[in-house]
């Protein structure tokens, strides 16, 4: 469905100083609705919009600068039988520079990124008016998750995503990641499951894992190597929020792994003392003591 219908609804959103007829930017409306609205709000989310005023308002500042970020590089040039050609007009205006128009790109998506995520955050704090996205938001959640929102990850994790929905969900592949195999490993399957299922017998390991979680995630997102690969490419970026509650400019390490690895300490903590097995009265568990002479992993002979 095409939320923007007209030039006169886009100008309400964006700033245009020209007369662009409005069939040059309605296939970016319709590709930002395919690109960006859809896969976080839901259709039905959409088709309400047609007898809600309030929600087609909020819909329509997200939708217009992210329509014009996907059109801006595409507007000054024109396609004909002499190829990609572009406006050689003397006097008035003259083309704006590359650097300029990477700008103004780039903040039409920061614009319409910001004003999506305060809409998910609108529609999620009314779950009585809008049930169709808390059903949508729960189906595109992966389900055995740890962490299954932004305001927990920010809240119970305690890293600042300025409470972002858009951040949690770009983050969600590598939270699964770190669950299936560090918390997995760590806990073993018995744990695991019981983890996984509520259970009150490990009641208190829930929340040292959901902050190891969420500090691990945090630190994979702000590592040198994370931030260059991400940032080496051309397209503009609604990269996580992510910062901690205080910086040392003298300490060169990540601040989150250094975090993370304090709450893998408090895991196997909780499980030594839910799980003692001392050897020969030393008190050292015995699936972590190998320095003794009749347990090796190799022998030479």
């Amino acid at each position: 469905m095409m939320l923007i219908t007209d030039i006169e609804q886009l100008k309400a959103t964006v700033k245009l100083n020209a007369n662009i007829p409005f069939e040059s930017v309605a296939p970016y409306i319709a590709d930002a609705t395919d690109i960006y609205l859809e896969p976080n709000v839901g259709a039905a989310i959409l088709s309400k919009a047609d007898t809600d005023d309030a929600l087609k308002e909020k819909l329509c500042r997200a939708l217009g600068p992210l329509s014009m970020s996907l059109a801006t590089d595409e507007l000054g040039i024109q396609y004909g039988d002499a190829g990609i050609t572009v406006q050689n007009k003397q006097g008035e205006r003259s083309p704006a520079s590359d650097t300029k128009i990477a700008a103004a790109k780039q903040n039409l998506y920061f614009r319409g990124m910001q004003a999506l995520d305060r809409l998910l955050a609108w529609l999620a704090a009314r779950p009585e008016e809008y049930p169709e996205y808390g059903e949508y938001a729960e189906s595109i959640t992966p389900g055995g998750c740890l962490i299954r929102s932004a305001r927990q990850y920010q809240d119970e994790g305690l890293v600042d995503i300025d409470y972002s929905t858009l951040s949690y969900r770009s983050m969600l592949p590598v939270l699964l990641q770190i669950q299936v195999r560090n918390i997995s490993q760590m806990l073993g399957e018995e744990v695991y499951l019981k983890l996984l299922q509520g259970d009150d017998s490990v009641k208190g390991l829930r929340l040292p894992c959901v902050r190891y979680l969420a500090n691990k995630c945090a630190e994979l997102h702000t590592s040198q190597t994370s931030r260059t690969q991400r940032l080496n490419g051309t397209q503009p970026e609604f990269a996580p929020l992510i910062r901690p509650l205080y910086t040392d400019q003298t300490d060169t390490g990540n601040y989150y792994a250094a975090q993370a690895d304090f709450y893998a300490g408090q895991i196997a903590s909780w499980l030594e003392q839910q799980n003692p097995q001392p050897e020969e009265g030393d008190g050292t568990p015995s699936a972590l003591d190998w320095n003794r002479r009749d347990k090796h992993l190799f022998a030479s002979f």
